[in-house]
């Protein structure tokens, strides 16, 4: 049984069929920003100790980006190799288009989300954010939807994390049958907003049944006043959003870029562990 797991496993792998959804990839870095750069950043030179700053807030910081530049450098390493090395025809990377490519699929896929009506996407939709989608949806009340609106993007998409990767080399696998994957995380700053809406039928003047769209409060009453058309909802709010993207290399062949959902910056602890050997050291006065 088991040589006959690995065989089909082998086939697969060499046909293509592997599952597009392979998780985020490991030692992907999302810098830490602001409040969560935590002590990182806190305090002056003249504090004592290093607990929240002086020279051991230095020292923190000086360790992340050491360790952010080991891990940019790895990836910029990885791109390479899977862009000459891995596969003949060379697979695309789209290193200059992919930050473009993530703020097109993310409006695309949250404007279907917000309708409920995933079935256009779904191609474009890795298996596990998918199901979330659905799951989501299915909540909803009967009647019940949301209107999702993103009013203006408060700066450009940035690409904070882009990794390459190639599956294990298969004895007697060609050079034109390899498989791997491309994973970008990428930074998105927008001013949104979100609506409860409820569908109410009623009759027209001339009796026929339609269905009108009524904007609806956390209990379900009806919003009455409203507001002008195009104007920006009070209670829109700026969001900050790690949108991550996914390409497929399947038999050498490249597939179209896919949401793969959402991440959050690396926790500052994490990115601390095992960087104490290693890290330049700086004489702090």
């Amino acid at each position: 049984m088991a040589v006959q797991i690995a065989k089909a496993r082998k086939d697969a792998l060499k046909s293509g069929q592997m599952p597009l959804d392979v998780g985020l990839l490991p030692d992907t870095l999302v810098m830490p920003s602001g409040k969560n750069l935590g002590g990182a950043l806190r305090g002056t030179a003249g504090s004592r100790g290093t607990g929240g700053g002086g020279a051991g807030g230095i020292r923190r910081r000086l360790r992340l980006e050491w360790k952010r530049g080991k891990l940019r450098a790895l990836e910029t390493f990885q791109r390479l190799a899977y862009k000459f090395w891995t596969v003949k025809p060379r697979p695309r990377l789209d290193y200059f288009r992919v930050h473009s490519i993530a703020q097109g699929l993310h409006r695309e896929v949250y404007e279907h989300f917000a309708e409920g009506n995933l079935l256009p996407i779904e191609a474009k939709v890795c298996e596990g954010f998918l199901g979330s989608l659905q799951k989501r949806i299915a909540l909803r009340a009967p009647n019940t939807g949301v209107r999702w609106t993103v009013h203006r993007y408060l700066s450009k998409p940035r690409c904070v994390s882009f990794k390459a990767a190639s599956f294990p080399f298969q004895k007697g696998e060609l050079s034109t049958e390899r498989n791997g994957v491309l994973q970008a995380v990428v930074r998105i700053r927008s001013l949104q907003s979100l609506q409860r809406i409820r569908k109410v039928s009623e009759r027209d003047e001339d009796g026929r049944l339609v269905v009108r769209e009524v904007v609806v409060d956390a209990q379900g009453n009806e919003v009455v006043g409203g507001q002008e058309e195009g104007a920006v909802p009070k209670d829109a709010k700026e969001s900050v959003e790690y949108f991550v993207v996914q390409r497929n290399l399947r038999a050498g062949k490249d597939s179209p870029w896919m949401a793969w959902g959402t991440t959050e910056e690396t926790k500052v602890a994490e990115m601390l562990k095992g960087t104490e050997k290693g890290v330049p050291q700086v004489a702090v006065a």
